[in-house]
């Protein structure tokens, strides 16, 4: 009887054992990077208050070996072997004049349904 119970407390010994060294640890946002880095934790994290998966220029940040700078935008996609092509004329003033806004002009029926959907939305 006394072997039965030392080869239980030996096997959950051991499972404790293995889970410890297989379980894996969850990353942690360190707020000593943002202090390294000068940038806001959101520069590197998807979420605003940081922590959490990381964007295109935390990953790039990361897989440099966390250099003093995070990398810009378009340095962090090279780093992740992204290429893009830009038309940048798409993105150039044409030289014209703009013309100032006006007023927008709404149709009184248009105004009443759109009202009307509004009353009666009881939100998201």
């Amino acid at each position: 009887m006394k072997r039965d119970w030392v080869a239980v407390f030996l096997s959950c010994l051991l499972l404790l054992a293995v889970g410890a060294l297989v379980h894996p640890q969850a990353a942690r946002a360190l707020p000593e990077y943002s202090a390294q880095t000068g940038e806001p934790c959101a520069t590197c994290h998807l979420s605003p208050s940081g922590g959490g998966p990381r964007g295109l220029r935390g990953q790039a940040w990361v897989g440099s070996g966390k250099p003093g700078a995070v990398p810009l935008l378009a340095e962090a996609l090279e780093l992740l072997g992204i290429h893009l092509e830009v038309d940048e004329r798409q993105y150039q003033a044409s030289g014209q004049p703009v013309p100032p806004a006006g007023p927008v002009q709404v149709e009184p029926a248009q105004a009443q349904g759109m009202h009307d959907h509004l009353r009666d939305f009881d939100g998201n």
